[in-house]
């Protein structure tokens, strides 16, 4: 489901400590592996999240992964950061209204609407393939632009 071994893994690992963390509250409504299924399934849906925030953070120049995890941010950023930022996402929103009108409704419906890939496909009568293939291209785009503007 998260198509990457190393969180696959992680996920897998902190599923069985909650579960043995939460046995006592296992109330037997359901099978064993149902209900370990549901913790799985309920810190992957965490896990994308995360990651979704953790892109949209990235984009705009907030979420720095080269920066050590223990390294402690102010919550507010500097006016520095703050401008950059402010250029950053215009030059980002710029280039999606600049995107084939396809993707960019693809893009919209996924990071704003934050709709499933399904769900797009769904509502522009699209196949699941063409939903995907359209907003690697948009976000190709965009990340490409954002380089030649030379943001960090």
């Amino acid at each position: 489901m998260v198509k990457d071994q190393d969180a696959a893994d992680t996920i897998t690992q902190e599923s069985f400590l909650r579960a043995y963390q939460n046995l006592a509250g296992f109330r037997g409504e359901c099978r064993m592996d149902t209900w370990l299924l549901r913790i799985a399934v309920n810190l992957v849906r965490d896990h994308v999240k995360n990651r979704r925030v953790s892109f949209w953070r990235r984009l705009i120049g907030f979420g720095d992964d080269s920066s050590p995890a223990f390294q402690v941010r102010s919550s507010h950023p500097s006016p520095e950061e703050a401008l950059l930022a402010r250029a950053e996402s215009q030059v980002v929103w710029e280039r999606v209204g600049a995107l084939p009108r396809q993707q960019r409704e693809v893009f919209l419906l996924r990071f704003v609407e934050e709709m499933p890939l399904v769900e797009i496909a769904e509502v522009l009568g699209l196949k699941i393939g063409s939903v995907k293939a359209q907003l690697f291209r948009a976000l190709a785009n965009i990340r490409k632009h954002l380089k030649e503007k030379q943001w960090r």
